[in-house]
């Protein structure tokens, strides 16, 4: 016990020495940096930064290369300094300085990726302002004729005489080729005709010039989404992370479209990733779990897919999806727990007028199961809920059957004759119920050619409806072959 509190003791006074330490490093590298001996001054700050991460030292490490003019190396100095601990009058600071002299060096994307990184942890309305400043910059012209003609333009858009205003816009463009403004508007106006083609022209220019136009981005990659252009969409999207000022319901929007279209891609990591963020912004979202949950399905991890499924369940215990995805599960790993969950999914979608295709496969499985544990109107009923041409030969086989054993001999008999049976034993239940509903002919033409097999002559005899049919053909049989003898 003692030697343990000894050594608690000791380690105490061993970090209280290390934050002397530090606290001293900084104030001399403070006092050098007020007399502008900046040597001593970074080598004492640098000093203070190993010993401790410190977010003040890292700012005057950037303020002292700010000075002497090495921006690069300022701008490196100012991230660390925003990340580390650091006084509430510095951190803005910081970061004003690394915007201020990302635009200085042409750094445009350096400076957007700050100046909302800023926003986003301050809510400073000055980082939006300077990045719309900065894009307005590069939309605009200094071309008065130009400018007349876009301002005319935006006055008829006012007015919803949108045919006019694009002439004016392309008049624009035509007195000055660079100016973005008129042909961002023409990739609204395209965009708002559904000609997305001519949409992702015009903002293609856009974007090419001023790379880091966030909202340009949106645009094309919604556009690249609705064509089903995975990678451009996930592209533009990815971009517009970077560079868009966006709330946290629309961050969650984009998450969830770069997370859909990365996994059309099957680029399942990245599509993981995002998911991820979408989550940590909304944990409840079930679009985002039953992604999570398809990916992990696809690479095997069902027991993540199952946590994932499990999440969902408890959000909206008849979301059909949910249910499917979770039986699915199941049915691949052998448990029996899959029958319930595909009863579950049925009774819930049974009167869909619209049932997914990926469904089929799940009633299949689950009107076999019936018919073999003889709950043949329940087997019936699934295989009846899916579409005429979606059941294949064996599956309206199963269903002729079915309304054999449910005594419905009519439907069973109409149901037979539709499909025309080749095996034996469906062959012998037609026979069967030809004899039962009174068509006796039908029913020793089809007995004639299963008389040859000891084991339909056995189960027909076994039958009234059969066993006098049968008699007759043996009798007849028997005759002939006396013919013959004589």
């Amino acid at each position: 016990m003692r030697k343990n509190l000894f050594f608690a003791s000791f380690l105490l006074f061993i970090m209280s020495l290390a934050v002397d330490v530090h606290a001293g490093y900084f104030e001399q590298g403070s006092r050098y940096y007020v007399y502008r001996n900046y040597a001593k001054a970074r080598e004492m700050f640098l000093k203070a930064v190993e010993v401790s991460n410190d977010g003040n030292a890292y700012y005057f490490l950037g303020e002292i290369e700010k000075n002497e003019k090495h921006f690069d190396r300022a701008v490196e100095y100012y991230q660390l300094a925003v990340r580390g601990r650091i006084n509430r009058k510095y951190y803005k600071l910081a970061y004003w300085n690394v915007i201020v002299l990302t635009e200085q060096t042409g750094d445009y994307m350096g400076m957007v990726k700050f100046c909302r990184e800023l926003y986003e942890r301050t809510g400073d309305g000055g980082a939006k302002s300077k990045v719309e400043s900065v894009i307005n910059k590069f939309l605009w012209t200094d071309n008065e004729e130009a400018k007349q003609s876009y301002n005319r333009g935006i006055e008829l858009k006012k007015a919803e005489s949108f045919d006019e205003a694009d002439s004016a816009f392309r008049e624009a463009l035509s007195r000055e080729s660079s100016f973005l403004a008129p042909r961002f508007e023409l990739g609204l106006s395209e965009l708002r005709r559904g000609r997305g083609a001519e949409a992702l022209r015009h903002f293609g220019q856009v974007a090419d010039r001023i790379p880091f136009y966030g909202e340009v981005h949106l645009l094309m990659g919604d556009i690249y989404f609705q064509r089903e252009a995975y990678r451009d969409a996930a592209s533009h999207f990815e971009r517009a992370l970077e560079t868009s000022f966006l709330d946290k319901n629309s961050r969650y929007l984009v998450y969830i479209k770069i997370a859909t279209a990365r996994y059309n891609t099957r680029d399942f990591e990245k599509s993981k990733e995002h998911l991820a963020s979408a989550l940590k912004l909304n944990a409840a979202s079930r679009e985002a779990l039953l992604m999570l949950s398809a990916i992990n399905i696809s690479e095997e991890n069902y027991r993540e897919a199952l946590a994932s499924l499990e999440k969902a369940h408890k959000l909206d215990p008849d979301d059909t999806e949910v249910i499917f995805q979770t039986a699915s599960i199941h049915y691949r790993l052998g448990d029996a727990r899959h029958i319930p969950e595909f009863d579950r999914l049925f009774d819930l979608s049974e009167e869909e007028t619209d049932l997914p295709q990926k469904y089929y496969r799940a009633f299949e499985i689950l009107s076999r199961h019936h018919f073999q544990a003889k709950n043949y109107a329940r087997a019936d009923r699934i295989l009846g809920a899916l579409p005429e041409g979606a059941r294949n030969h064996e599956q309206n086989l199963m269903r002729a059957r079915a309304s054999y054993h449910l005594g419905d001999y009519e439907e069973a008999i109409r149901r037979f004759e539709r499909l025309s049976p080749g095996g034996d034993e469906d062959r012998y239940i037609l026979c069967l119920l030809y004899a039962k509903t009174g068509r006796g002919d039908r029913a020793r033409s089809i007995l004639s050619g299963l008389a040859s097999s000891e084991t339909y002559r056995t189960k027909a005899r076994k039958e009234p409806a059969l066993a006098r049919i049968l008699a007759q053909i043996e009798e007849e049989a028997k005759a002939k072959s006396g013919e013959i003898r004589n």
